[in-house]
């Protein structure tokens, strides 16, 4: 993990710091609601059935703040600094390859957001060509996914569900053909906007395919604020890292780098965890 941090810092200093870009310019305008509204239109959205036990004991899922759950509240924390530092809304979530846990990071994450009471927060599966959201919270397949509402097929309270009052969650059972082209349309940005405007989340977090494996993230990175890679320790290699953050910082704002599968024992907080993070 040394060798790679080292690694990492030393290809940055190299490149020279480029400075953070503004913050994406298609900003949704306020809808003007009164907070009763927008809680009845918020309460409209069916709850998602989940089983918290068991996502626990299967070590993916951590509904409920403890210790098994701090990195992720260690990972909260530090993003909302970030980006309402930076006035940042749109995250987006990949990794340089599959298999770094980006879409378990992302629903940890999301649900440790959520468990802020005034925060509102919507996770979306933008990973379309190997849809793994609602599989990683064992959820049945649904009728109807993400890229029905990005087509104007359905209205996103017919298709989305919750967690809890403030997080809606948008997954995908089937997976489809060519998502870039989608991501790629006008429209999808318009949708997304609308979806902003008319709910007013605090923050929208997109669940993105791996940064090098096909064009879809890319295709997608003008919707979003800011990205926030996922590194597998072990098997992500400073070159794959250094690729992914190259491509990353000519198209969005780099939030940071969470190093996933590390694990150390720390005799001076007593605790275990798999997870570690660096920015």
């Amino acid at each position: 993990m040394e060798k790679l941090q080292a690694a990492l810092e030393k290809a940055r200093e190299q490149r020279g710091e480029a400075g953070l870009r503004p913050s994406h310019s298609r900003r949704a305008k306020d809808a003007g609601l009164a907070d009763s509204e927008l809680n009845a239109l918020w309460d409209e959205i069916p709850f998602m059935e989940i089983n918290k036990t068991r996502l626990q004991k299967r070590k993916l899922i951590f509904c409920e703040a403890g210790r098994l759950a701090t990195p992720f509240d260690m990972l909260r924390t530090k993003v909302l600094q970030i980006v309402a530092a930076n006035g940042w809304k749109r995250v987006a979530i990949t990794s340089p390859s599959p298999g770094c846990g980006k879409t378990t990071t992302a629903a940890n994450l999301a649900i440790s957001l959520g468990r802020q009471q005034d925060l509102r927060v919507m996770l979306f599966d933008m990973d379309m060509r190997r849809p793994a959201l609602l599989r990683t919270m064992m959820q049945k397949p649904k009728v109807h996914n993400t890229y029905d509402v990005l087509e104007r097929r359905i209205p996103l309270e017919q298709q989305a569900e919750r967690i809890g009052k403030n997080l809606i969650i948008s997954g995908n059972s089937n997976a489809m053909r060519d998502p870039a082209d989608l991501f790629l349309r006008q429209r999808t940005g318009d949708i997304i906007d609308e979806i902003e405007a008319t709910y007013k989340p605090d923050l929208m977090v997109f669940d993105m395919p791996p940064m090098l494996i096909n064009d879809d993230t890319s295709a997608f990175l003008k919707h979003v604020d800011c990205a926030l890679v996922v590194v597998e320790a072990g098997s992500s290699t400073v070159e794959q890292v250094d690729l992914c953050e190259k491509e990353l910082a000519v198209q969005t704002n780099v939030l940071g780098m969470v190093l996933n599968k590390c694990r150390f024992q720390s005799d001076g907080y007593g605790y275990y965890s798999n997870y570690g993070s660096k920015y």
